[in-house]
């Protein structure tokens, strides 16, 4: 007993002793943690599985797939001359709303009813098509339900290289490889590894997050700001193997180093910011200021300064030999076929957003995406003056290149997760947020819509 509480006196004295951004920051991490956990509980409980009457291709498909399990079903739902349609059910069947008919999933027969005996045919359309894996085996239980979309893509380039699958090229390679390098480590569970990369990023990134904000502004603005992160729409991306953790991560360091006038450490950020997502080209602004900065004092131009300027380079002329060793056509991507996306001017994205929206035919998803593209041109139109001006035009930088992509399926596509990485956002928010009414209007609107657009990601919901 005595040696027990010994142990737990000095772990309060070092925690103690951890500088205030840790402290908050880890705080902040495990709360959002342990939500995130026992709302996946709650999905699981509630939600055992997804069930879909789709029309794709002009074929009506039952489309289902566990929760619990990751077992996914297609079939068709022409059955005779009837084209049924099916609700959820318990234990690996559903019923269809015609005859009230019950049917096994995993035997595609109807169990009891009107049409008992009777079988579903396959569909044209397969499981893989509804629900991507890319050829990756696929988790169960509550790790299962957080392996969806891009992380189903990193796992895959971890596990099988660079054209495997077709448009992996979109993806750039520091991910998936030290996904790959952990995994090994782990005995392959690359999906594993990379959710453990994420989580670590992410701790970091917000200890360093509270240190900008409050060397900016206060304590309570950076406390604020770290809480915040965690709190945003889509901030549950961060919780995932998904590359957005490791992106904030560098983005944050490549502005540390620029404080300390440490330019080829910033150089090498950025390198491996673009290495993990395209975006980072982005962070070429604050370089090009902060050098402009220092020739402008009179100050003499430093080596490392012109150095810090390969680096970026480098990392796009990578980026594209990765694409012509991958096969890719476009070794420019400009166009991505596979993915029905190209390169055009920002505001075609916003033009074809509000014709979306406007002829009432659009998802949750596009209204999300327009309503976060316009708050962050808010956000720095009225923050150009309060935000340290590298971080400003970083901020338009960063708005202004992820808006060049677009998707021929979808206005302004992933535009809610894309900005979720950007960091100068939210230490705007937090600085305006010391007022209460500002401060309540964030939590309350972030809070609930963070939690439904989880729930959506887990249930296979496109959301970004």
């Amino acid at each position: 007993m005595a040696t027990w509480s010994s142990f737990s006196i000095q772990l309060a004295e070092r925690w103690r002793a951890l500088d205030p951004a840790w402290r908050w920051s880890c705080g902040v991490f495990v709360m959002a943690r342990v939500l995130y956990s026992l709302w996946t509980v709650l999905i699981l409980m509630f939600v055992p599985a997804v069930t879909q009457n789709l029309d794709l291709f002009g074929s009506p498909i039952l489309a289902t797939f566990d929760l619990g399990t990751s077992e996914r079903y297609v079939y068709s739902r022409q059955v005779g001359e009837r084209v049924l349609t099916f609700r959820g059910g318990e234990n690996g069947a559903v019923t269809d709303n015609e005859t009230g008919s019950v049917w096994s999933l995993r035997e595609g027969v109807a169990t009891g009813g009107a049409l008992a005996g009777t079988s579903l045919h396959g569909s044209t359309i397969t499981a893989e098509e509804v629900f991507p894996y890319h050829g990756v085996s696929a988790e169960g239980g509550w790790f299962g339900i957080w392996q969806r979309f891009d992380v189903l893509w990193y796992q895959a380039i971890a596990e099988k290289g660079y054209g495997a699958t077709a448009g992996d090229a979109h993806f750039p390679p520091l991910f998936p490889l030290m996904e790959r390098a952990l995994g090994t480590l782990l005995g392959g569970r690359n999906f594993l590894a990379g959710w453990l990369i994420s989580q670590m990023a992410l701790v970091w990134s917000l200890a360093l997050l509270y240190q900008l904000t409050k060397r900016w502004r206060d304590a309570g603005a950076a406390r604020r700001a770290v809480v915040f992160a965690v709190l945003l729409p889509t901030a549950f991306f961060y919780f995932t193997a998904y590359s957005e953790s490791l992106f904030l991560l560098l983005s944050l360091l490549v502005f540390v180093m620029l404080e300390r006038e440490r330019w080829v450490w910033a150089g090498v950020f950025v390198f491996l910011a673009i290495l993990a997502r395209l975006q980072g080209i982005a962070l070429l602004a604050p370089l090009v200021y902060c050098a402009w900065q220092n020739w402008r004092a009179g100050k003499r131009v430093p080596v490392e300064q012109i150095l810090m300027f390969v680096f970026p380079f480098a990392a796009g002329l990578g980026y594209l030999a990765l694409r012509a060793w991958a096969g890719e056509t476009n070794i420019l991507p400009t166009s991505e076929p596979q993915l029905n996306a190209r390169l055009a001017p920002p505001w075609e994205n916003v033009f074809y957003a509000v014709r979306v929206i406007a002829s009432g035919q659009f998802l949750v998803a596009d209204v999300l995406n327009l309503a976060a593209t316009t708050l962050a041109l808010l956000l720095v139109v009225r923050g150009w003056r309060i935000l340290p001006r590298a971080y400003a035009l970083y901020s338009v930088a960063m708005i202004v290149v992820v808006m060049l992509r677009y998707v021929d399926t979808q206005p302004l596509n992933s535009m809610t997760r894309y900005l979720l990485t950007l960091f100068p956002l939210v230490m705007l928010l937090a600085y305006w947020s010391k007022n209460r009414w500002i401060e309540r209007a964030v939590v309350y609107v972030c809070a609930p819509l963070n939690l439904y657009l989880c729930a959506q990601f887990f249930t296979w919901g496109w959301v970004a």
